[in-house]
């Protein structure tokens, strides 16, 4: 009797092990979807260099912004993610807060300055820096980079903001450099360089010119 009863406990809990799997496996897909739903929106709205926030997100507003009524554009139009986002996903696991933009934005400024990085092949090229203010009056330099791919094309692409803590020349010689280095890129690559910024930056963005040509002296 006692024998009877284990064994058909055992299959009761094996039957509901399968099923807890079942569920898991299915919320994995589910979830799955909707991050590849936020990531196809937020890749749009990059290639278009277009905001990604509504001035009113709730559900009484007629226009929640780029993000929100795009992805309902989708949904509208695809079903295998129709039942699966914005109101119809769980309360907790939208994947449409700004955070989860912010971090789909890095992702992609990662896997493309990767891309770059894999087309220059570790050649020499050009260095563009312009100098400005972010929203809060912070110094920061716009780093651009140019070169001439495997295919003779010549490639100019941003790949980043710095920002710096003075504008001396050393600190901003110091920020690039850094900068390179996380793509085991050097100032030995530079070959030619050409600065914008304000009036009152010119002063040391020569001292910078001078200070990347005693370490490449064709700069």
């Amino acid at each position: 009797m006692q024998l009877t009863v284990c064994i058909a406990t055992y299959f009761k809990m094996k039957a509901f092990i399968k099923v807890e799997v079942m569920q898991s496996t299915q919320t994995k897909l589910e979830y799955k979807i909707r991050l590849k739903a936020s990531i196809e929106v937020v890749k749009l709205l990059l290639n278009q260099g277009l905001a990604f926030r509504g001035y009113r997100e709730d559900e009484s507003s007629l226009n929640k912004g780029n993000f929100l009524e795009i992805l309902l554009w989708y949904a509208e139009r695809c079903d295998k993610i129709r039942d699966l986002v914005l109101k119809k996903a769980p309360k907790n696991d939208q994947l449409t807060s700004h955070k989860i933009h912010k971090d789909i934005i890095i992702a992609c400024k990662i896997e493309t300055v990767k891309a770059i990085m894999n087309d220059l092949n570790g050649d020499l090229f050009t260095l563009l820096v312009d100098e400005s203010y972010d929203v809060s009056r912070k110094e920061q330099l716009a780093i651009v980079m140019q070169y001439v791919n495997r295919c003779r094309s010549v490639m100019e692409y941003f790949i980043g903001i710095v920002h710096v803590r003075n504008t001396t020349a050393l600190c901003l010689k110091k920020a690039i450099v850094d900068y390179l280095a996380q793509y085991s890129l050097s100032l030995s690559y530079v070959r030619r360089q050409c600065y914008d910024g304000a009036s009152n930056m010119q002063g040391a963005l020569r001292g910078l010119k001078t200070l990347i040509q005693q370490e490449s002296k064709s700069a």
